[in-house]
């Protein structure tokens, strides 16, 4: 038995050293493949999942496939569709990839499909909850009964029992802003795990709900019933909705397009309703699936994405293979070292092993202010990073707060340009897929409006979604994850002494602390 399993093993891998070797990975988009991108590429299995840290060359793989199965394996262009998140992505996938496949956002792929099945709907504007939201406050709430939900809630929140709704949108606005956020993304994540009114209502006698978390269910249910009639009233449904119409047209009437491969980008960042329409496609089609994404970069769920189909990927996906891209290109050796030591505690991430052949000494750095100095300090050390050559920055908050504390002036499409340096201004959300020589994270300290933001996390989220991790701020960790390796170089965080965040307690011993 012994000497079969040897010569199996032999013959796999003779035969896979023989792939690599017919096939050119030397050219793709003017780079040359690892072995681990390589592996990945010319792997048969029905499902295959490549898990790729951030900077470890993730679009390359992608673009490495579709060459692959077009000029090897022969694949009609036709046959391929590839699916990315934002309009962004799709638009530089096809700029980068020599061939016209087919590449949709979920969005596109679900209006392509039910105009093909011949379903006409409305979509309604992406806006649309957040407007219901912001008209609820503004106007409704005002003769509502429910006001005094909205007032207990935030007497709980912020301990001060003389409070009225008119010192809430005043004195503590920008809690009042988290608050709204909250109930959307709350609203998105019903919607996106197929739950409804009476999911939120079952809910609401259980004991395990605190009195503050049961004020926020009253008025996320009133909310989400009015945004349900504002879209009835309009004749109208919302992304999610078209999601799912695309998924049921398509396992009643059939698909016109029959794909043999589909490619999909930042799969971390994948909800059920969009898993669900995946799925539905491989069925009628029986294709193959090549998924890409970085489960440490999952940072999407406030529009109701689950790292669950990542994690547990072979209980959503029959016949499938994990692959790993191990080679990071954008961060130092260091940095990686650290960021992963901090990523790594929430034992819900998937373990890695990441190496760079990049060494740079001391890759954060850690700059104490206070009020009355934040942006003497900020601008400083944009002149010393001036006097050492450098000419590209990225300056990160954790929201747009944040940046306008140190800079009040006009920022032309988020960029500024500070003595021939090129300084970029973006929330860390925004910042993903993007690299810098230098970086700048604001506001890092402890605070409900800090980072980690201590209101986006609330417990009444893990408490009701069956699927939401049971971790300390599990996404605001992944968040400043991704803040931490932006950069080609060094990455420099901004705290009080007195009140520096959870997170840099964490790593602080890694930390070069600088006066600037």
């Amino acid at each position: 038995m012994r000497k079969i399993w040897n010569y199996l093993k032999k013959y796999i891998f003779e035969k896979t050293n023989k792939e690599l070797q017919n096939f050119n990975f030397s050219n793709i988009n003017g780079y040359e493949l690892d072995i681990n991108q390589r592996a990945a590429i010319i792997e048969s299995n029905k499902n295959i999942l490549v898990v790729a840290g951030a900077g470890s060359g993730k679009t390359l793989t992608i673009l490495g496939k579709i060459k692959y199965l077009v000029e090897d394996k022969k694949i009609n262009v036709n046959d391929i569709l590839c699916i990315s998140f934002t309009n962004e992505t799709v638009k530089s996938l096809k700029e980068k990839c020599d061939y016209n496949i087919e590449v949709l956002t979920f969005h596109k792929l679900g209006l392509k499909i039910l105009k093909e099945n011949k379903i006409v709907y409305q979509i309604a504007d992406v806006n649309i909850l957040e407007y219901v939201v912001t008209e609820y406050f503004e106007g409704f709430i005002l003769d509502s009964p429910y006001l005094k939900y909205v007032i207990d809630y935030f007497k709980y929140l912020l301990n001060n029992k003389d409070i009225d709704f008119k010192k809430i949108k005043t004195n503590y606005l920008e809690y009042f802003l988290s608050y709204k956020k909250l109930i959307i993304k709350f609203i998105n994540m019903l919607k996106s795990n197929d739950y409804g009114i009476a999911e939120i209502k079952n809910n609401l006698n259980k004991h395990y709900y605190s009195y503050q978390d049961k004020c926020f269910f009253i008025i996320v249910l009133d909310i989400y019933c009015l945004y349900l009639e504002e879209l009835n009233s309009s004749n109208k449904i919302d992304f999610d909705m078209m999601v799912s119409l695309a998924t049921e047209s398509i396992l009643k009437v059939g698909l016109k397009k029959i794909y043999k491969y589909i490619i999909v980008d930042e799969i971390q960042d994948t909800s059920l309703v969009r898993y669900k329409l995946i799925k539905s496609i491989q069925e009628k089609c029986n294709c193959k699936l090549f998924l890409v994404g970085d489960d440490f970069q999952s940072i999407y769920k406030f529009s109701g994405c689950t790292l669950d189909l990542f994690v547990n990927f072979s209980k959503y996906f029959e016949d499938s293979k994990v692959f790993y891209l191990k080679n990071i290109y954008r961060n130092s050796e260091e940095l990686i070292k650290i960021s992963y030591k901090f990523i790594i505690k929430n034992p819900y991430q998937l373990s890695k092993r990441l190496k760079s052949s990049k060494h740079l000494t001391n890759p954060i750095k850690l700059i104490y202010y206070q009020d009355n100095d934040y942006k003497e300090k900020f601008f400083k050390l944009l002149q010393i990073l001036k006097s050492r050559g450098v000419k590209e920055i990225l300056v990160l908050g954790r929201c747009n707060h944040d940046i306008n504390r140190v800079y009040d002036g006009v920022i032309k499409n988020g960029y500024l340009d500070y003595h021939d340096i090129n300084v970029r201004f973006l929330t860390v959300h925004t910042s993903k897929g993007l690299e810098s020589e230098e970086v700048i994270v604001l506001n890092v300290v402890d605070s409900i409006l800090g980072f980690p933001n201590q209101l986006e996390d609330a417990k009444v989220l893990e408490k009701f979604f069956k699927n939401y991790e049971q971790y300390l701020y599990a996404e605001e960790r992944r968040l400043f994850y991704v803040a931490l390796t932006r950069t080609k170089n060094h990455v420099y965080l901004l705290s009080k002494r007195e009140n520096e965040s959870l997170f840099i307690k964490e790593i602080k011993k890694y930390i070069d602390v600088i006066n600037v």
